[in-house]
């Protein structure tokens, strides 16, 4: 099925899990990268070593921001335009989002590294904390182009149609990532430093394919064409792409906040819990962000060539899918919590029974974030950067973290693991009023 059959389909229920299924595999995989490197440095270098994962996760947050902002703004301009038929421009506009990305990636890399030490202390590392997070933070900070690459072209790729291929070229890249994780930390003792390379040669996959996909064999819809630089059109993507890029920024900085509350409120072995919890966190995310990835496309396809019915079809399905999930998310994280905290943790000790508070209290999240995710993202499919970037700013930021300060301020620890909750609900009232208030612009 080439891609406008794929999204110009008549979708059932069971129909539409099938097409957003791939992507939610895709973006899940995407989280489990982290988790990963999370496993096998606790299995050889210790529970402490875990806390350099989130302590390098704002960066690497920033990092994928990019690619996702540049990737679903792109996404949204090209597909629009193959839905009006200007295949050439939207050739054109491809070829200018990777020159773009590339020379992002290069600023990215001198950044990071040139001010390696401050941003590491900023990022809430400690003397106990710094020795761990340096070869992880150096590892993958060199090969930031490598981040943003896979992220932007999962994101393109899934916008060709090709969801299941997306899906199982992320999967080889994660096992991947496991296999060399073993190696790097076991056999070649590489410590910290070898779980950064396993990752960034695991993103390497998704990259490769693409090279195969785009320019030798030209399965595209649309081809790499000579394109003259056009300031204002990448203006315009990387603001349509604003909200997403928000999300993925403003949960960076929401978490270099929850590391200082938690060591404030645990100590050095409270960043080592909170590092389960923005796992449990990210994973629920991902898993809304790769519906809305699936459906941003049909919607800019649907406006494009101005089909009325069909974008208030997948609406509906849209919000019933993420009810549904968000529901199952909830009860099946609930019904697994002993075990996947017991890979982490030994039960019975004090980062197990801090983390098992933070899991239990932060679960509540997963049953409103999906209309959330959602409602941020179908403004995005619809070109407007500015309602989509405000809904991702305002939950993503400025409610979590009011949350958070003032939770943790009225109840400790407790405070800080209920705050994601807390702030979903009220965000999802935000959301809603938005969504009513545009239903008539926009159809659906």
């Amino acid at each position: 099925m080439d891609q406008e059959q794929e999204l110009s389909q008549d979708f059932t229920l069971w129909s539409f899990l099938k097409f957003i299924a791939p992507s939610i595999f895709v973006f899940v995989f995407i989280a489990v990268y982290q988790t990963v490197d999370g496993l096998f440095i606790k299995m050889f270098i210790g529970e402490l070593a875990i806390s350099a994962i989130n302590l390098y996760y704002p960066i690497i947050s920033l990092v994928i921001a990019a690619g996702v902002m540049i990737g679903t703004g792109g996404n949204a301009m090209i597909v629009k335009k193959v839905g009006e038929g200007k295949r050439k421009e939207a050739g054109e506009t491809f070829s200018r989002v990777m020159v773009f990305t590339i020379l992002i990636g290069v600023i990215f890399t001198v950044i990071s590294l040139v001010f390696a030490d401050p941003i590491m202390r900023l990022c809430g590392a400690t003397e106990g904390t710094i020795e761990y997070l340096r070869p992880y933070y150096i590892g993958l900070s060199t090969f930031s182009i490598a981040i943003i690459m896979q992220t932007e072209l999962g994101i393109l790729i899934i916008g060709e149609g090709k969801t299941v291929v997306a899906a199982v070229v992320i999967m080889v890249g994660g096992v991947l990532n496991c296999v060399l994780d073993y190696v790097f930390m076991k056999w070649f003792n590489m410590g910290i430093h070898g779980a950064a390379i396993a990752t960034v040669i695991g993103y390497c996959i998704t990259i490769v394919y693409a090279v195969w996909f785009y320019i030798i064999t030209k399965q595209s819809s649309y081809k790499l064409e000579l394109a003259k630089p056009d300031l204002k059109e990448m203006g315009e993507i990387c603001f349509n792409g604003s909200s997403d890029m928000v999300s993925n920024l403003a949960q960076g900085v929401t978490v270099l906040i929850s590391n200082h509350l938690a060591f404030r409120c645990y100590g050095e072995i409270g960043i080592s819990a909170l590092t389960i919890i923005t796992y449990l966190q990210t994973l629920i995310m991902m898993v809304f962000m790769g519906l809305t990835s699936a459906v941003e496309p049909v919607f800019s396809f649907h406006y494009g060539s101005g089909n009325t019915e069909m974008r208030k079809k997948v609406y509906k399905l849209s919000m019933t899918w993420c009810i549904l999930i968000g529901v199952a998310c909830c009860v099946l994280l609930f019904a697994v919590k002993n075990p996947v905290i017991s890979v982490f943790f030994e039960p019975g000790t004090e980062l197990y029974e801090i983390c098992q508070a933070g899991y239990l209290l932060s679960l509540p999240g997963c049953l409103f974030v999906g209309i959330n995710v959602f409602g941020s993202g179908l403004f995005t499919a619809f070109s407007n950067g500015l309602v989509s970037g405000m809904l991702s700013f305002v939950r993503t930021f400025l409610i979590l973290v009011a949350c958070l300060y003032g939770l943790t301020a009225l109840l400790g620890g407790t405070g800080l693991w209920i705050a994601w909750p807390a702030s979903e609900v009220i965000s999802l009232i935000v959301t809603m009023l938005t969504l009513k208030r545009f239903r008539a612009r926009y159809e659906y």
